[in-house]
């Protein structure tokens, strides 16, 4: 594979003109990830990397494309990877593959920022937490609401259940300029209940990603972070966009007024290579 600049991204959009995530739309905007093809001249295929997730799209015909598939997992290292394939081919490939298991994931539609509820949305939030952003804020509330900046980023990096929060920009300088999260502590003791972060950003849209601490789940406070996610995204005029991998994060998404769009299929690695 040859690796293709972000400035020189466009020579991959033919391959991607379709593709309904906003991870090929980061790196085609040149903003973020890792684009591959086999030829400058005249490619054939063409290979999107953010983050965990590739993109394959093109011929994925021909015993040299194994080859490929074996190399996806070393992109992102300690992480299995998720491939979506979006041709028939790389499909076949795929699905013939020892290292790696299908699965389906759940692509949410792209509402206008308008058709969002915030008040509902706010209502989520003052539910369980105390937002100080936020006029009228229930400031009883045992969790607060707080911007992650580069102190909370670090503390984000020591968890294990909220891996890779922000990594796929390369470093927090880059996070703030072009992505924005926020973490929801206990307010009496100040640890770390859940996170909420853009995965990846293009120019006009944001992909949500959020984890919550395994002793604080169940409690709501999932949805009240994902809220404040959507409402900063309104607030900054960017599309926030939701890619569900189970139903639990499709019934969630639901709930902040996103629909279901389509099931499509992916595969993961097996293995995560270190």
């Amino acid at each position: 594979m040859k690796e293709i600049q972000l400035e020189n991204a466009q020579l991959l959009a033919p391959f991607f003109r379709l593709a309904y995530d906003s991870c090929p739309e980061a790196f085609l905007q040149g903003v973020m990830g890792r684009g591959f093809c086999d030829s400058e001249e005249a490619p054939t295929y063409g290979v999107i990397q953010t983050g965990s997730f590739c993109y394959l799209s093109g011929n994925g015909d021909g015993a040299g494309k194994k080859n490929i598939l074996d190399l996806l997992p070393s992109l992102q290292k300690n992480t299995n990877i998720t491939v979506v394939p979006l041709s028939d081919s790389w499909d076949r490939q795929l699905s013939t593959h020892p290292s790696y298991d299908r699965r389906t994931r759940y692509a949410m539609n792209k509402p206008s920022l308008q058709y969002f509820n915030r008040v509902k949305l706010s209502t989520y939030i003052s539910n369980v937490s105390y937002d100080p952003d936020y006029a009228g804020a229930n400031t009883t509330r045992k969790f607060v609401i707080k911007p992650i900046d580069e102190q909370y980023e670090k503390l984000i990096h020591k968890q294990f259940w909220c891996h890779p929060f922000t990594t796929n920009y390369g470093g927090y300088e880059a996070f703030a300029e072009t992505g924005f999260g926020f973490v929801m502590l206990e307010g009496h003791t100040g640890k770390l209940a859940g996170a909420t972060c853009s995965y990846s950003s293009s120019l006009d849209s944001i992909e949500i990603e959020i984890a919550i601490n395994p002793a604080y789940r169940k409690k709501g406070l999932g949805v009240a972070l994902a809220s404040r996610m959507v409402l900063e995204c309104l607030n900054r005029e960017k599309q926030p966009r939701w890619d569900a991998a189970d139903l639990v994060s499709v019934k969630l998404a639901e709930k902040l007024g996103f629909q279901l769009e389509e099931e499509y299929i992916s595969y993961v690695s097996k293995i995560a290579h270190s």
